[in-house]
């Protein structure tokens, strides 16, 4: 899940468009196997906290996954 724009652009009373959470195809590098599917690791140039490496990884179930 993602925030992403409204699909129809309902915005508020202000004009901004309202954000809405969506399933988001992404591509990322998988880590390893987990007991819920696999880890994986989004790509993208996002500045890591300290010493947390695995902050943006997600887990994802095998049968949602799709090589490229």
């Amino acid at each position: 899940m993602a925030i992403v724009p409204h699909p129809e652009g309902k915005t508020d009373r202000k004009g901004n468009v309202l954000p809405v959470f969506r399933d988001k195809e992404m591509t990322g590098t998988v880590i390893g196997p987990c007991s819920k599917g696999y880890i994986i690791r989004p790509d993208g140039d996002r500045k890591l906290p300290h010493g947390m490496e695995r902050y943006y990884d997600i887990t994802v179930a095998t049968e949602k996954l799709k090589a490229i």
